[in-house]
């Protein structure tokens, strides 16, 4: 059975210390010179305390759910939803779109196996919209497409 650390000499005998002087002060001024020393003791932790709770701790708190202003979409969420419904003045959605669909589709099946299904069919046509239900079974034919393991 390995032994557990010990703790060093010099922690106890700190709080031993303090313990001395503050019953000693006590003592010494009373109830009243108690208090003002946990007042410093509780200033002192808070000083001590406060700095590392204000370090940034990598999470975006800056979303909240409910807020009144709409936070804007991720960069490639929002150019997703602008393939999938452009606006009307957006005539290169379609084609950008089918090259999107086309280069994931090449990365998980370079020889071109695609299947018979709607993905082939889409990928042959020329480029138009998609209605949702449509674009779901483009997008599960690619998920149903094999991995291509890189060398």
């Amino acid at each position: 059975m390995a032994d557990s650390p010990r703790i060093g000499a010099r922690p106890p005998l700190l709080v031993g210390a303090g313990l001395v002087v503050i019953v000693l002060v006590t003592i010494a001024r009373g109830p009243v010179a108690l208090l003002a020393v946990a007042s410093v003791a509780v200033l002192v932790g808070i000083v001590l305390a406060v700095p590392p709770l204000l370090q940034h701790d990598g999470i975006d708190w800056d979303w909240l759910p409910d807020r009144a202003v709409e936070v804007p979409p991720e960069p490639g969420i929002a150019n997703l939803h602008r393939l999938l419904a452009p606006s009307t003045g957006d005539t290169a959605a379609p084609g950008q779109l089918q090259q999107l669909v086309r280069a994931v589709a090449e990365d998980r099946a370079p020889d071109g196996a695609y299947g018979r299904g709607r993905l082939a069919a889409y990928l042959k046509a020329p480029p138009r919209l998609l209605d949702l239900a449509e674009a779901d079974a483009v997008i599960t034919e690619l998920e149903a497409l094999p991995l291509q393991e890189t060398p």
